[in-house]
């Protein structure tokens, strides 16, 4: 049994995290923290555990295990290295860190305390990827030679606890926008289900749309268009928006030499067209569409990791290079040049 605490109590551990864990009968949700008062007791009354006034209390607590971290991406690197450090396994949200030293020091402290840490990434385990890796693997399509991989969503005012308000329009707390909440999700699945890591990106990431409570623009991105080449020489197209009005657009395809596949189609979640002509269709037993966002796995993950002593399903090497290729997109941008990624 595994005693879990909830540092950051908003929208992200409300419906991805306290639901996945709930449902796991090795994980108890024991303790809640979170900066803005009330929040944590909000949490504790409604699913039982304790609520802590002080994070160094929680953390304290020898009846904790672990902890999962769900607040700005600012805060990760401090939040995750105390919590190493007080002997607790850590479950950190995507991206990793706001840099690339500040996902190092994360891997560190994991190392030093010889304790789990794992990102957040949980797109790894949407059905539809989970087979297109498996297609890939087993050489479907002949020899993969690009992909194009879109991730839209409305905004992060519509899903945040803060609406307008919220830490992702802050560079301060956020480092950066889209390319980050959004984009990550992309990098990252696309390193998994491909099988290489980056080697340079040509990036464009305005801010065409967003706007603070005062009318102003934000200060990060709210759209993301990167052409990426990977080390095995596969050529990738990536577009991450704030601006997808009509809910979430999740679409990817993979081309090969003997066809592509396609995953979330309007008809069936992967369908993979060969050269021939004949076409395969996959369903499994829930067809969502592509705008509803499912609970996955990741949380189980993380506590079989702990319970059976194994490596976490996403690394925090997984997550630096997440936060390596932001560097580099948003290099690019700034450049307006190709952009190596600087390991």
């Amino acid at each position: 049994m595994v005693n879990v605490l909830i540092i950051g109590c908003g929208g992200i551990a409300g419906f991805r995290h306290i639901p996945a864990l709930r449902q796991n009968p090795d994980a108890v949700l024991s303790g809640f923290f979170d900066g803005t008062p009330g929040r944590a007791a909000q949490k504790a009354a409604e699913f039982g555990g304790k609520a802590f006034d002080t994070l160094d209390e929680a953390l304290a607590d020898p009846g904790i295990d672990a902890a999962v971290i769900c607040t700005p991406t600012r805060s990760h690197c401090d939040l995750a290295v105390r919590a190493l450090a007080a002997g607790k396994h850590v479950l950190c949200e995507k991206p990793m860190a706001v840099s690339a030293d500040d996902a190092r020091k994360m891997i560190a402290a994991s190392e030093k305390a010889n304790k789990k840490l794992m990102i957040s990434h949980n797109q790894r385990r949407y059905h539809p990827h989970i087979k297109a890796k498996e297609l890939l693997d087993r050489g479907e399509i002949g020899r993969l030679l690009t992909y194009r991989t879109f991730l839209g969503i409305q905004g992060p005012e519509y899903a945040s606890v803060d609406g307008i308000n919220n830490a992702y329009f802050s560079r301060a707390m956020s480092g950066r926008g889209v390319m980050s909440d959004v984009g990550s999700h992309r990098i990252d699945l696309m390193h998994y289900i491909v099988g290489s890591r980056y080697q340079r990106v040509l990036s464009y990431t305005p801010t065409l749309a967003k706007v603070k409570p005062d009318g102003t623009t934000i200060d990060v991105d709210d759209n993301s268009m990167s052409i990426v080449e990977m080390e095995n020489g596969v050529v990738g197209l990536i577009v991450n928006s704030w601006t997808s009005m009509s809910g979430n657009d999740r679409m990817t395809q993979f081309f090969g030499t003997e066809g592509v596949i396609t995953l979330y189609r309007e008809d069936h979640p992967v369908v993979v067209e060969y050269k021939d002509g004949t076409t395969a269709y996959y369903d499994f037993p829930e067809n969502p569409d592509q705008s509803v966002t499912l609970l996955t796995d990741i949380d189980e993950l993380f506590i079989r990791c702990i319970e059976e002593n194994t490596e976490p399903f996403v690394t925090g090497e997984d997550g630096l290079e997440v936060v390596l290729t932001l560097d580099a997109i948003e290099e690019s941008n700034a450049s307006g040049t190709w952009a190596k990624i600087r390991r």
